[in-house]
């Protein structure tokens, strides 16, 4: 995902819209299989404001990765809202009074400002991290999953197992005793 902005680059206010569909590989993410299962969507536009070139837009995708407790699989459509700013590489690094003038008040401003090279801003990753972070934290079959036996690994949502779970906590066994009257 390119953007070229050679024809707004001067003019503070002027606007390119864009629209991507673009189909993502596989990711590994920690150990965990995220398997795009529909394109990722980014309906976008690209704002010159001066040197800053405001970047907004949503991105949608649908992914395949486990259910959190009994490790099926489950699709879950992501979208994410995307609001990046970005700055050509040669304003950032060039002393001018300008950037002298500055206040530290905008320290913080400045940042949170990506910067890039030549004409084109590339987007894969400023859509890939938006995209994850607005991924659930823990993603479920269903809402009452039951996950799998701790003992033999069978699917508690096909049924019960035939293992006894003990869920007493032996530093509590003591106290188990006395309230069942036996200590």
């Amino acid at each position: 995902m390119e953007v070229n902005i050679g024809e707004i680059k001067d003019i503070r206010g002027g606007e390119i819209r864009f629209r991507f569909v673009e189909d993502w590989a596989e990711l590994d993410l920690d150990g965990q299989s995220l398997h795009w299962v529909s394109p990722v969507v980014f309906n976008g536009r690209v704002t010159a404001a001066g040197e800053v070139f405001l970047v907004r837009g949503t991105a949608a995708a649908d992914i395949e990765t486990s259910c959190a407790r009994c490790l099926s699989p489950v699709r879950v459509s992501i979208k994410a809202d995307v609001d990046e700013r970005f700055r050509m590489a040669s304003h950032g690094s060039s002393t001018n009074s300008a950037s002298d003038q500055d206040d530290e008040d905008d320290d913080w401003y400045q940042e949170d400002v990506q910067e890039f090279r030549g004409l084109t801003i590339h987007l894969d990753d400023v859509v890939l991290e938006n995209l994850l972070v607005s991924m659930p934290v823990k993603v479920l079959c269903r809402e009452g999953c039951q996950g799998l036996c701790p003992q033999c690994g069978k699917d508690l949502n096909e049924g019960k197992c035939d293992c006894a779970i003990d869920d007493i906590n032996p530093r509590m066994a003591q106290l188990g005793l006395l309230l069942n009257g036996r200590g």
